[in-house]
């Protein structure tokens, strides 16, 4: 195979799962809403956190209450969705992908009412 021998394969395999896994353990996991959960009390949450690709963020409601709906920015400014990914654990953790994800409750009128975050991954 190219003069490659089968012990320099698995060595570098094993050499990718190490860093693969020095990745994943490097991610952090933040509570939405902080000590509050994921409702009414956001009150800007996140403001002034910096997060990065990988990292998880958890979201702690009461089942029936509220939800989570990852959205398009247009949905989330406007709190109307055609779909997106919902959420309905009651503890659900989503790790961040690059870039800004928004999220909100489509419950009632919960997002209008401010049940929702925009969080940016570097």
């Amino acid at each position: 195979m190219f003069g490659v021998n089968k012990a320099t394969i698995i060595v570098l395999f094993m050499m990718l799962c190490i860093l693969l896994q020095s990745n994943i353990s490097n991610a952090a996991t933040f509570p939405a809403g902080d000590g509050n959960g994921w409702g009414f009390s956001m009150n800007g949450w996140p403001n002034g956190k910096t997060f990065k690709t990988g990292d998880v963020i958890e979201f702690k409601y009461t089942v029936n209450v509220h939800n989570v709906v990852k959205v398009s920015k247009e949905e989330y400014d406007s709190c109307k969705t055609s779909g997106g990914q919902v959420y309905n654990s009651g503890d659900d953790k989503i790790p961040l992908e690059k870039g800004t994800s928004y999220f909100i409750c489509t419950i009632g009128p919960h997002c209008s009412e401010g049940v929702k975050a925009a969080i940016t991954a570097n």
